[in-house]
């Protein structure tokens, strides 16, 4: 319940934001671009956190762990969210985008982060390797 209402709040906010990012075009054009965006946010908002918390326990490196999971999940996003609004001709293209994949970097660095605090650290065996 509570990710249906965080992915409901996504579509909210960055929805809205889209909607107001394109006002200087056409309404049909701020209107497709918000819906476009807010159902982008709120389907990234549910599978963003699953997805860096998957990839932070399958990377055994720790610099890696807390680094790979935000840039490949924004990087991707970002991608898609570029080649959905650049088919459907969003104007404001960039300032449609920016926000919501600057905040998605935040989050997931912040993730990260809090998973490497709660996980114990991986020690190196007393053994010596082969």
């Amino acid at each position: 319940m509570h990710n249906m209402i965080t992915a409901g709040l996504a579509f909210l906010l960055w929805g809205s934001w889209a909607w107001l990012a394109n006002q200087t075009s056409d309404p049909a054009h701020a209107l497709l671009a918000g819906l476009l965006q807010g159902a982008a946010s709120a389907i990234i908002t549910l599978l963003m956190a699953a997805i860096v918390t998957r990839l932070f326990h399958r990377i055994s490196s720790r610099p890696l762990a807390i680094s790979l999971p935000p840039l490949l999940v924004v990087s991707v996003s970002t991608s898609a969210l570029y080649l959905l609004h650049w088919l459907s001709q969003t104007p404001n293209l960039w300032l449609t985008i920016a926000p919501p994949s600057c905040t998605a970097l935040i989050f997931c660095i912040y993730l990260t982060l809090r998973l490497a605090y709660q996980s114990p650290s991986p020690t190196p065996s007393s053994e010596p390797s082969p």
